[in-house]
């Protein structure tokens, strides 16, 4: 069956009256703005592009002066920004209007698990399908947050613009209002001169949750068991998207990431989400207005309710509500907690503990016939839950092979274990550090001796590391990456360091040893490492796989680092068929 790919579909006639009004405007406003053989240069560079005289457009572009070169740049750069946003506009129309009427196309999801539920392992495939996104420093560092928020406002009045051509808009109005943000668009740094610092690329990208994925992926998950039931496959926690971060972990090049911004991160992570579970239960307080006159609840619901501080007479008989109230204030003292170390009681330890409160009540509901109260805003808030945790993204620690060998170096110096250990071959090498994680139970780092700057840095971090997988529980932070791995060596450095906090015994990893292999000749001996690794006793009990299989850990060696050559894509499939 063939599917219409609706990224190649475009209603051309209304992307054209959007872009014509678009280009009026900005035309209108640039004019305003320019000497007028200023903007005589503009058009006369539109039409000479239009008639392909490109020899004519570098003997203009040629005369112009700096200033001019300004302005001119400036409006050719937002002119196709404002085009992209009436095709962007256009595509998400059409998506929902396929949805709507039921059309299939190509990447939908009711149809992309209609053709999974055909094979034999579906509901393995579906349950434990994971995409993760990661956010990393480097969009923030360039696009402005001012920029984004004007480019959402255009994009949310083009989205009413078939209701304005209905007359259902003033159009007046809205024509006014799109003017205003493309005119302040023509007058805004649309990149930074000035670097951010880590903690500002932190609260930056936390705008992505805020505007899209702490509403879509809950939402997006709901549907994704929902259509699998419809295909009679009972998924129990599917997790098809969860989100990954980059910022205030990885310190590989950036000396400016410690053991406060990787702090900063995960707490900063931890109040948003911790803000959004607090919005939601309010609402679902106001909304859930059930009365014991009409319909009874559980005895777990009733218990909840009898603990509750809401002892309005007014609520005497809204049993869910005061639940609710109960609810919401024993996440409040846990936001506290974890934000503030305020040791208010009660509150949650973990977030199961949160998602069985939840649980309870969707129980009562679903005992009394109220399976229609718990879709909507109810079902996303569990499945939030569900993925987000108290943490909201798994954060990536990162660190170069090489710092953590002088860091391993200085610990066995200090603890008269080994004076020259760069200078051991790689088997020597592997032979100390394997002896010191299977026999030797000291923390290398417990003594006197003075510690450069470089290893109390790394140590401060993994500490920190081990206190936010404390509070925040364990998928805060899943795995460290050892960027420009080469060798086995490699990895067991990095399993001597997260033995000095804890984060490695005898009996088990608490985070998970990703190599980062970056050139062609890593890769070319990267099977030969991994088979060497995984020969490893340690590596066979799972100690340092943490619970992730061969094959699974072998793909995320190669994918980690994006570059694609069709050697890459060989050795890829060559290591997942071995």
């Amino acid at each position: 069956m063939s599917l219409q790919k609706l990224e190649n579909y475009s209603n051309k006639a209304v992307v054209q009256e959007e872009v014509l009004i678009l280009t009026e405007l900005l035309e209108d406003i640039t004019k305003n703005m320019l000497a007028p053989e200023t903007f005589e240069k503009i058009i006369q560079l539109k039409e000479l592009s239009t008639s392909e005289n490109y020899q004519g457009l570098n003997d203009l572009v040629t005369s112009l002066s700096n200033e001019e070169m300004i302005y001119i740049s400036r409006y050719f750069s937002i002119l196709p920004l404002l085009i992209n946003i009436s095709e962007d506009v256009d595509l998400a129309y059409e998506i929902n209007h396929q949805n709507n009427v039921d059309q299939d196309y190509l990447g939908k999801l009711s149809t992309t698990i209609k053709m999974v539920a055909e094979k034999e392992n579906a509901a393995e495939i579906l349950e434990k399908l994971n995409v993760v996104p990661v956010l990393t420093a480097h969009p923030t560092q360039v696009q402005r947050k001012s920029m984004l928020d004007l480019t959402n406002h255009i994009h949310t009045l083009l989205r009413k613009y078939r209701d304005v051509k209905l007359g259902l808009i003033n159009k007046e109005k809205w024509h006014t209002d799109l003017r205003r943000y493309i005119e302040i668009i023509m007058q805004t740094d649309m990149i930074r001169e000035k670097k951010l610092k880590v903690t500002n690329e932190i609260t930056n990208v936390m705008e992505y949750y805020q505007s899209s994925f702490l509403n879509a992926v809950p939402r997006l998950t709901a549907e994704y068991k929902k259509l699998a039931k419809e295909q009679g496959i009972e998924l129990q926690h599917p997790k098809p998207i969860t989100m990954g971060m980059w910022i205030g972990g990885d310190r590989d090049g950036n000396p400016f990431v410690t053991a406060e911004t990787l702090n900063k991160s995960a707490l900063t992570q931890c109040e948003v989400i911790m803000n959004y579970y607090d919005e939601k239960i309010y609402n679902l307080y106001r909304e859930f207005s059930l009365s014991t006159s009409i319909v009874n609840v559980s005895d777990k619901v009733r218990e909840m309710a009898l603990k509750s501080q809401d002892n309005s007479i007014y609520r005497e008989k809204e049993l869910y509500r005061r639940a609710l109230f109960d609810i919401q204030a024993k996440m409040q003292a846990t936001k506290a907690y974890l934000i503030e170390d305020k040791d208010l009681q009660p509150r949650y330890a973990t977030a199961d503990e949160f998602y069985q409160d939840l649980l309870a009540i969707r129980d009562s509901l679903l005992e009394n016939k109220g399976e229609y109260l718990i879709s909507g805003e109810f079902v996303e808030l569990m499945q939030a839950v569900e993925i987000f945790g108290f943490y909201l993204a798994s954060i990536d620690m990162r660190q170069d092979s090489s710092v953590h060998e002088a860091c391993v170096a200085e610990l066995l110096a200090s603890a008269g274990i080994n004076d020259h250990y760069s200078d051991l071959s790689e088997d020597e090498k592997c032979a100390l550090l394997l002896k010191e994680l299977e026999e030797d139970p000291r923390i290398l780092s417990a003594t006197h001796a003075e510690k450069s700057e470089l290893l109390e840095k790394e140590l401060s971090i993994f500490k920190a590391a081990r206190k936010l997988k404390d509070k925040l529980g364990e998928n805060v932070i899943r795995q460290t990456i050892i960027s420009h791995a080469t060798s086995v060596s490699d990895m067991l450095e990095l399993a001597i360091m997260l033995k000095e906090v804890g984060l490695v015994d005898a009996q088990k990893a608490r985070v998970q040893i990703v190599p980062l292999f970056e050139t062609i000749e890593d890769l070319d001996h990267s099977e030969e490492t991994m088979r060497r690794y995984f020969s490893l006793p340690l590596a066979k009990n799972g100690l340092l796989q943490k619970t992730t299989t061969k094959k699974s850990c072998l793909a995320t060696l190669i994918v980690t680092k994006t570059v694609v050559t069709c050697h890459h894509v060989g050795l890829s499939i060559k290591l997942n068929n071995n």
